[in-house]
């Protein structure tokens, strides 16, 4: 039985991640030790040419503003009783999922796989994620 799960969540896509979290409380609905950590990600600008035009700190404001998203997501799609950690990670999303799943001990990672339409298989954030976590992953589409 899963007791800490790593739900990753998209906050672009509102749809997909309410479909993850409903099937996270499917697995875990007879299960009231269930804690769930519910996190998104967000990329650095750092380094890239888009970023010279963006203000001083502007990397903050779009995590502030990630983390509120994050709350009205949990409260809106969670029972009240429901034990969630909200986590929103700054770096490369393979690296901050397999440290946020490794520091907070899960149990279970709950994530869509990411593929580009125009090509046959999972993207390479993705691949990275699975070859390199020590936990059990399941990988939705």
């Amino acid at each position: 039985m899963y007791n800490k799960i790593l739900i990753v969540v998209d906050l672009g896509n509102i749809k997909r991640a309410e479909e993850i979290v409903k099937i996270a409380q499917d697995m875990t609905a007879h299960n009231p030790n269930a804690v769930y950590r519910v996190a998104t990600v967000i990329e650095p600008f750092d380094g890239s040419f888009i970023s010279s035009f963006l203000p001083q700190g502007f990397d903050k404001s779009v995590i502030a503003e990630a983390n509120k998203m994050l709350h009205e997501f949990t409260k809106a799609n969670f029972d009240k009783g429901a034990k969630v950690q909200h986590i929103v990670a700054h770096g490369s999303p393979h690296e901050e999922i397999n440290r946020i799943a490794h520091d907070k001990s899960i149990d279970l990672i709950l994530m869509f796989a990411k593929k580009k339409e125009s090509k046959k298989g999972l993207d390479p954030s993705t691949v990275k994620i699975a070859r390199d976590c020590e936990k059990p992953i399941l990988l939705l589409r």
